[in-house]
C-alpha cells in the first residue's frame, strides 16, 4: 500500500513524503516535488541531496529547484537524512557500508529513484543528481555506483568517490593520489559495466574553509579517468557570463564529448551562488549556505543538464 504524508502542503512549492518506497536499508526519508501533468509525456528527474544540518525543505528553499521544475516540467526528488544515522544530519558518504553498491544509504537512494520511475512520468534517460557538501559527496557515490542510471551529476563542494573514510579529512584535501586508484575505486563497483559513465559538473569555491578546493582537482582526475578523457582543458571561459570571479573549464574525451565541467569561483566559501527573484533565471534563498552575487547556480546547472525548455 502506498502511504503519503504531505508535510509541506502549506508551502508555495509543496513536498510530498513517500513512506514506503522500498526496504530502505539506509533508513532515509523520501520527499518528492511534482505537479500534475495534462499530457502523457515523460519528464526529467533531478535528485537533490542536502548538506549537513539541512533537510529536504531547507535545500529546496535554498536552491530554488522546485520553481524551475514547475516552469520546465520536471520532477525533483529529495532524499533526507535522519539524526539517528548521523547526529549532524550529514549523508554518510565516508562510511563503507553506506557507499557500496546495494548497501545502506546508497541503496536507499537508489530505491527512491526506482520508486519515482515506477510511480511518476519519469524519462529514465534523463535522470540527474546534485548536492552540496555532504550531499555533493553522496551524489558522487551515486554516479559511481549506478553509472547506467544518471546522465549527469552536479557536485557543489564535494569529494571523489572513496577518497577518505574520515569526514574531517575533506577539509584539508589529499595530494598525490594515483589516478589509477581513483578510477579503479569506481570501476570496482561496476566490474561488468561497458556503458558510458555520467558527465560530471564540479562547482568549487576557492575560499571554501570546509571542503578544500584541491578536492575539485581530484574529482577532475577521477572522472576524466573514468571517461577516458584528457586532464588538459579543451575550453576555458573566464570571466564566465561577465563575472570576473567565475571560470568555467571543459574536459573532452577523444570523441569530442564534454565529460567533465569545472566551475571555480574566487572569493566564495562553502556556499551556493543564489540570485533571489521572480524571473526564471532567478530563485533560491540567501543565508548560511547561499550568497547573492547576481548569478543563480541552480538555473545554470539546469541549463547544463539541458532541462530548461526553449520558449
Amino acid at each position: 500500500m502506498i502511504s503519503f504524508n504531505s508535510l509541506y502542503s502549506q508551502q508555495k512549492n509543496p513536498l510530498t513524503e513517500v513512506n514506503d518506497f522500498g526496504s530502505n536499508p539506509g533508513n532515509l526519508k523520501m520527499f518528492i516535488h511534482s505537479i500534475s501533468k495534462k499530457d502523457s509525456t515523460k519528464s526529467p528527474l533531478v535528485v537533490v541531496l542536502h548538506g549537513c544540518g539541512e533537510n529536504a525543505k531547507n535545500v529546496s528553499d535554498l536552491t530554488g529547484w522546485n520553481k524551475l521544475a514547475d516552469i520546465n516540467d520536471f520532477v525533483v526528488l529529495y532524499p533526507q537524512q535522519k539524526i539517528l544515522n548521523n547526529p549532524n544530519l550529514c549523508f554518510n558518504w565516508f562510511v563503507d557500508h553506506d557507499i557500496e553498491k546495494g548497501q545502506g544509504e546508497c541503496e536507499s537512494i537508489f530505491q527512491m529513484i526506482s520508486y519515482a520511475i515506477q510511480h511518476y512520468p519519469i524519462d529514465s534517460n534523463q535522470i540527474y543528481i546534485t548536492g552540496l557538501s555532504a550531499g555533493a559527496a553522496m551524489s558522487v557515490v551515486m554516479v559511481a555506483t549506478h553509472p547506467e542510471l544518471f546522465k549527469c551529476g552536479a557536485i557543489f563542494a564535494g569529494t571523489a568517490y572513496k577518497l577518505t573514510t574520515n569526514n574531517a579529512k575533506a577539509v584539508f584535501g589529499k595530494k598525490n593520489i594515483p589516478k589509477e586508484k581513483l578510477v579503479n575505486d569506481v570501476k570496482n563497483q561496476n566490474p561488468n559495466y561497458q556503458g558510458k559513465y555520467p558527465q560530471l559538473i564540479i562547482y568549487q569555491g576557492l575560499n571554501d574553509p570546509i571542503v578544500n578546493y584541491k578536492n575539485a582537482a581530484i574529482l577532475v582526475n577521477q572522472w576524466t579517468g573514468i571517461n577516458n578523457a584528457d586532464t588538459i582543458p579543451n575550453k576555458i571561459e573566464h570571466p564566465f557570463m561577465g563575472i570576473e570571479d567565475i571560470s568555467r573549464t571543459e574536459y573532452k574525451d577523444w570523441l569530442g564529448r564534454t565529460t567533465v565541467i569545472l566551475y571555480e569561483i574566487n572569493n566564495l566559501g562553502h556556499r551556493l551562488l543564489i540570485k533571489p527573484g521572480e524571473k526564471e533565471d532567478e530563485g533560491g534563498q540567501t543565508g548560511l549556505f547561499g550568497v547573492d552575487r547576481g548569478y543563480h547556480s541552480t538555473y545554470q546547472m539546469a541549463k547544463e543538464f539541458g532541462i530548461i525548455k526553449n520558449k
